[in-house]
């Protein structure tokens, strides 16, 4: 009786440990904030990500496409964006989408390229996910 009650509690023990040993996976908005991005870089409802961090890239998912405006710039997220910062997210300049290709933080902007032009926005736009 004693040898099975022994074998009870070293079960509950390992089974407790290994649970807390675990590390639980950051969300997508806490891995912009680990490399200094705002959480309102991406949209409420990232259903997912896959984060590889020897190289940064990444892909971000979500249930379907999401779209806003910030000043005269609309916005337009696709359900799956990938790559090392930005590339998946484009903006609507007069009649055109064009693929943004790098964001940047600079203090209190953020900087979107899309290579032959650029936008800076403050911060204060990105504090809460669209």
């Amino acid at each position: 009786m004693s040898s099975i009650r022994f074998l009870w509690i070293l079960m509950v023990s390992l089974t407790e440990s290994c649970t807390l040993s675990q590390p639980q996976k950051l969300s997508m908005y806490d891995v912009l904030m680990e490399y200094g991005f705002p959480v309102g870089l991406l949209p409420k409802g990232a259903i997912g990500y896959s984060l590889n961090k020897v190289s940064g890239e990444f892909a971000v998912y979500f249930q379907g496409v999401c779209s806003f405006d910030i000043e005269s710039y609309m916005f337009k997220y696709k359900s799956t964006i990938t790559g090392v910062v930005s590339k998946g997210v484009t903006v609507k300049i007069l009649l055109l989408w064009l693929n943004i290709v790098e964001v940047s933080r600079q203090g209190n902007d953020i900087y979107f390229s899309v290579g032959i032009s650029s936008a800076n926005f403050g911060i204060e736009n990105f504090l809460e996910s669209p």
